[in-house]
């Protein structure tokens, strides 16, 4: 079996991101490997082939692309689309289509968290892909391309089929090792990293958590064996690989799993590596752990300066944790990115100026202000439609702003606009800030990652 996953060029090369839950503009120069494609990969056979074609990440111009497909094989074609660039993904997966029209087609991609957009698609595919741990290739294979709805495991075949659930109790699931060497393209780049080669783990898919805001809420989380997760990290190792991204939506959840997988990287492996570590998770001994095993920087989501606010999005968080979880990671010497939103919808501009002088407080070494956006699946998106802010086939939203705002009843998008370039200034043209990052550097290597990264984040916001 053939199996062709394609990611289509972004418009103006700009650096999308194509996930299942969600899909942004990278606000520097960095660019994430496909990590559902990544995923899907541990579920082949050893005599089945995979082959990839990246249009972002090769910056391939439409002739270049097509060109590109046209060379390929597969008996199964996977295509990611994304909500920030719709009109063109969907242009190049039509395309995609006519070319590849007697083999089984099926898609993934953010905007699919919308009904009307799943009815769109389904009409001219074979399903949608929402789980990428539970596909059976096998009988994906078998779909004779009729569009008549057949059930298949983790993909949605039909209008009105029921997939998107929230909870904590995790479902367990089994996978071979993803193909790594299949992704390892120059462009993709980690903006964290001290290497500019990395890749991407993942050791639990999903989110716990139920933040309204999120699009990651809709989706249960599948918690992998750790022997599984150990067998992959071996492999890597072999590749030559050094660096990290474990990109759990909060990594060390279920301890259960986490703590065999950090003993044994203290133990056996030399991994640098970052990963997203919700408050909520934070105890001292798992921290410790995760230092031990070569987490050097952690992702924090504090989201607002006023956090008991945030439970009206059911986000509920201790701010004592996050207090402790900073104190703690600033005397192991590791960094800290926090994640911040502004212009959620119970905010003025005030409360995003509180946010902005808090994140300016925290000693932290780097901030994500965040634009809060109609995300497909969010609440805030819900509601944008129901006020008639938002229509089917308008799309171009993110959370980094640039591709579009809409704003709130009480801040503009003039000022979200001006607010979030004025707290990326503030925050990263800081003479403190810069003599930290110097201080942190841990190679030449690391230095040139993080200069770049700084030097494209400028660029944009400017």
């Amino acid at each position: 079996m053939d199996v062709l996953f394609v990611i289509p060029p972004s418009p103006e090369h700009k650096l999308i991101i194509r996930m299942i839950d969600c899909s942004y503009e990278t606000k520097a120069n960095y660019l994430w490997q496909p990590n559902d494609f990544i995923i899907m990969t541990s579920l082949l056979n050893e005599s089945d082939n995979a082959f990839f074609v990246d249009g972002t990440a090769d910056q391939l111009d439409p002739v270049a692309f097509r060109e590109q497909l046209r060379k390929s094989r597969c008996d199964i074609l996977v295509f990611a689309l994304s909500s920030v660039c719709w009109e063109s993904d969907y242009r190049f997966f039509q395309d995609a289509g006519k070319m590849f029209h007697d083999v089984p087609i099926f898609v993934l991609g953010d905007i699919f968290l919308e009904d009307s957009y799943r009815q769109q698609i389904l009409m001219e595919c074979d399903g949608i892909i929402y789980n990428p741990f539970q596909l059976d290739f096998a009988s994906m294979l078998l779909m004779p391309g009729n569009r008549k709805g057949a059930s298949l495991p983790g993909i949605c075949t039909r209008p009105g089929q029921r997939f998107f659930e929230s909870g904590t109790q995790p479902i367990r699931i089994t996978a071979g090792t993803p193909r790594h060497e299949l992704f390892m393209k120059r462009r993709y780049r980690f903006p964290f990293a001290r290497h500019f080669r990395f890749t991407t783990v993942t050791t639990m898919w999903g989110c716990p958590f139920s933040c309204t805001y999120c699009t990651d809420s809709n989706f249960p989380p599948l918690v992998r064996s750790h022997g599984d997760v150990i067998r992959e990290l071996a492999y890597i190792r072999d590749l030559g690989i050094k660096e990290l991204f474990i990109a759990d939506k909060a990594f060390g959840f279920f301890s259960s799993e986490a703590v065999p997988i950090l003993e044994e990287m203290t133990k056996s492996f030399r991994f640098a590596w970052s990963c997203y570590f919700h408050p909520q998770v934070y105890n001292a001994r798992i921290l410790e752990m995760m230092h031990a095993a070569g987490c050097h920087t952690i992702i924090v989501g504090i989201d607002s300066a006023n956090v008991p606010a945030l439970r009206r999005y059911k986000r509920v968080v201790d701010p004592i944790k996050i207090d402790a979880i900073i104190a703690h990671a600033n005397r192991l010497g590791m960094s800290i990115c926090a994640d911040f939103i502004l212009g959620l919808e119970h905010e003025t501009a005030r409360d995003v100026k509180r946010t902005i002088d808090y994140a300016l407080k925290l000693p932290i070494d780097y901030a994500s202000f965040n634009v809060a956006a109609p995300l497909p699946g969010s609440d805030i998106r819900k509601k944008a439609i129901h006020s008639g802010k938002m229509s089917f086939g308008v799309e171009g939203f993110d959370t980094s702003g640039r591709g579009g705002i809409i704003g709130s009843d009480s801040i503009s998008v003039d000022v979200i606009k001006r607010l979030r370039r004025e707290a990326f200034i503030k925050f990263y043209l800081r003479p403190s800030y810069l003599l930290r990052r110097l201080r942190k550097v841990a190679s030449t290597e690391h230095l040139a990652v993080q200069l770049i990264e700084m030097l494209s984040m400028l660029k944009k916001i400017r």
